[in-house]
């Protein structure tokens, strides 16, 4: 306990007698790391801020056809899946972003939905400019896809359309015929009373009479069976006009489009904190200083104990 409390003693009489270098030492080093502070203030000041660009595009929707003569509705499916775009977009629409190394491009699914983030950064707010004309350019190819889908659905209403106009001529052709036939069922049933009058119901005349009667009958029970048949196709195909024109007017609404506006941010560069390199050198200085002070002591005491030699 004894040899501990002068070894302490002695640490203290070596810093009280070397307190004026170290605290030269100690103060050196702390201006040291004050002009480093400086230095590095400076350089900080000219770090330019970052501007960064988001905004949220949903992606729409195109036409599927798989089997369009069966009367079904079509079903809508995206124009494409938001994982694919989440790669291809910045290799297909980022060009500018590639080319110029000071803009990064950044596009990111949300969750399962079909919308994506799309990112730019760079040192100006001219990344607002080239955000919008990549989504421009999105929303363009989005909508040709889509139009292409609507005019494949459109010929196919087309098609619906002249059927429809050709089965109401087919309907207008037999209905005038049958009338025809009907008026002429009307006089051949006169005559053939007229016939039976003069020559009885079992003469030749009357015979022929009534075997053309029947195949007049017969022609006009073929002729709107006929025309029941066209009128069937013609409900048929009406219904599926009606359900194909309701259908392609709300499909068009689900399209590609931005959801709210292009956000622009000015991103300011981090900063060190002010005092931490200040604090390092100084206690650097400081372990510095004691180890000079211990040193020149050792070699004190060294010298000191040769001479009593």
């Amino acid at each position: 306990m004894e040899e501990n409390a002068i070894d302490l003693f002695d640490y203290y009489r070596v810093i009280w007698k070397r307190k004026i270098l170290i605290i030269v030492i100690t103060l050196v080093c702390i201006g040291i790391g004050v002009g480093v502070r400086a230095m590095n203030s400076k350089s900080e000041l000219i770090l330019p801020v970052t501007y960064r660009s988001d905004v949220v595009v949903k992606i729409g929707k195109k036409i599927a056809l798989e089997t369009p003569s069966s009367g079904i509705p079509p079903t809508l499916t995206l124009v494409e899946l938001p994982g694919v775009l989440e790669e291809t977009i910045p290799l297909k629409y980022g060009m500018r972003g590639e080319k110029d190394s000071v803009y990064h491009f950044e596009v990111k699914a949300i969750d399962e939905l079909s919308i994506l983030k799309l990112s730019l950064e760079g040192p100006d707010r001219e990344v607002e400019g080239v955000l919008k004309e990549i989504v421009d350019t999105l929303i363009d190819d989005h909508h040709r896809d889509a139009e292409i889908s609507f005019a494949l659905y459109e010929s196919f209403i087309g098609k619906l359309e002249v059927d429809a106009k050709m089965l109401q001529k087919d309907i207008a052709v037999n209905e005038a015929v049958i009338v025809k036939l009907k008026k002429r069922e009307v006089e051949m049933s006169k005559v053939r009373k007229n016939t039976q009058k003069g020559f009885g119901a079992s003469s030749y005349y009357s015979r022929g009479q009534f075997n053309n009667l029947d195949m007049l009958y017969l022609e006009i029970i073929g002729r709107e069976k006929e025309l029941s048949q066209y009128l069937s196709r013609l409900r048929k195909v009406q219904l599926h006009l009606l359900l194909h024109k309701s259908a392609m007017d709300r499909y068009k609404k689900y399209s590609t489009e931005m959801v709210g506006k292009i956000m622009v941010t000015a991103v300011e560069p981090k900063k060190k904190k002010k005092g931490s390199s200040i604090i390092v050198h100084g206690i650097a200085g400081l372990i510095m200083s004691l180890f000079i002070a211990f040193f020149m002591e050792y070699i004190q005491e060294s010298k000191s104990k040769r001479k009593g030699k």
